[in-house]
């Protein structure tokens, strides 16, 4: 990907343009706002790979280590604020490898703090992409205030289909977004009411067109052939009016959300809907901060880059440490991030994981630049 490089004369940047909303995308910069030192770890594992973080406003993070990458029990983990010790979230009974699969995770996939403040996280139920479901999917609430679980939604069946894996999902008011990315589409859900509905069933900017490659190269399963996952990353406007969806592969997509609440939208409405945004590398997580602007880790190069409404890009930081970049999470003006070595679990590595431990949560202050719609040069 070509990118653009930004000059500056006696500190003082030459602006180029304002580009409006409706512009074309212009290619990532090259020159990276941050260093290498403003990337600091804040906590590492030396037994579990850890795909995303969501940190709550408290200082606490929660870590979520699915059992698809073959980890060890728990799913899901949360730090002491104080002194970084990591424990199973909520209780260790929800993270039991066995029992009513009602009231335990069973193949977490994805999690995201609501607005309300309260934490959801995806079970899709299918701990192996490559088997059939062990249990029928569901969305878990977990009040962060008590540590307790407060709501399970099982999602209906009838929202799903034959292959269907949960992935990502964003919320906006009582309205939850999931990314079904084993049969591509979006399965909208009525968190009030426990009633899904799904949308774009193999829409084109859902459907995974290329396989993902790391920075080590094409990403294989199990029985050699290049890895392709549909549609896995969501994140929705602040005033909820937009989806953001993509592949795990890219590139990115941009939905209006009023179409899913219109019995008269029809499938052309949808598929000229869905905006080619941005055309993203694979991306190991996918965010949106208080003003609308997007904040993505790239697998492919190592890197944490951020998109504006205005559509200007932000080349934030590349590091040789963030290999394979996963879930990150944005906290006030810091972003943390996992650097998930993930390509180098078991399942991809004829079965024996070449994970360079510990694998490690980085963290590090958003440039003020990142959030500019003035495209610099």
């Amino acid at each position: 990907m070509k990118r653009l490089l930004r000059i500056t004369c006696l500190s003082v940047p030459l602006v180029l343009a304002t580009l409006p909303v409706s512009a074309r995308a212009v290619p990532m910069p090259e020159k990276a706002e941050s260093t290498a030192s403003d990337l600091t770890p804040v906590l590492t594992s030396n037994s579990q790979i850890w795909e995303s973080v969501v940190a709550l406003p408290d200082g606490r993070l929660v870590l979520e280590a699915p059992r698809w990458l073959g980890n060890p029990a728990p799913q899901l983990n949360i730090s002491s604020a104080t002194n970084g010790a990591v424990g199973p979230y909520p209780d260790a009974s929800w993270n039991a490898p066995d029992g009513d699969p009602g009231n335990r995770f069973v193949a977490l996939t994805s999690m995201t703090l609501a607005p309300d403040g309260a934490l959801w996280v995806v079970d899709s139920g299918v701990p192996d992409r490559e088997q059939k479901p062990e249990a029928p999917a569901k969305l878990v609430r977990i009040d962060p205030a008590s540590g307790k679980v407060t709501r399970v939604v099982p999602v209906s069946a009838d929202a799903l289909r034959s292959g269907s894996i949960l992935s990502g999902i964003a919320i906006h008011a009582q309205t939850a977004y999931v990314a079904d990315s084993g049969v591509p589409g979006i399965v909208v859900i009525d968190l009030e009411s426990g009633v899904a509905r799904r949308f774009l069933d193999h829409l084109e900017g859902l459907t995974a067109k290329r396989p993902i490659e790391a920075a080590s190269g094409v990403v294989k399963a199990r029985d050699g052939r290049p890895l392709a996952i549909d549609a896995s990353l969501v994140a929705i406007s602040p005033d909820g009016q937009w989806l953001y969806v993509q592949a795990y592969c890219g590139p990115l997509y941009r939905v209006a959300t009023a179409l899913f609440n219109d019995d008269a939208s029809t499938n052309t409405a949808f598929q000229e809907s869905a905006t080619l945004w941005y055309k993203t590398h694979a991306l190991g997580g996918l965010t949106i901060g208080a003003d609308g602007t997007l904040y993505w880790s790239d697998v492919t190069t190592g890197s944490i880059d951020s998109y504006t409404p205005g559509r200007i890009p932000h080349h934030l930081i590349t590091d040789p440490r963030l290999k394979w970049p996963g879930g990150l999470a944005l906290s006030g003006n810091t972003i943390f991030v996992p650097a998930a070595q993930l390509d180098q679990a078991a399942r991809f590595q004829n079965g024996q994981a070449t994970v360079h431990w510990p694998v490690t949560v980085y963290k590090f202050r958003v440039p003020e630049d990142a959030t500019s719609d003035v495209l610099r040069k």
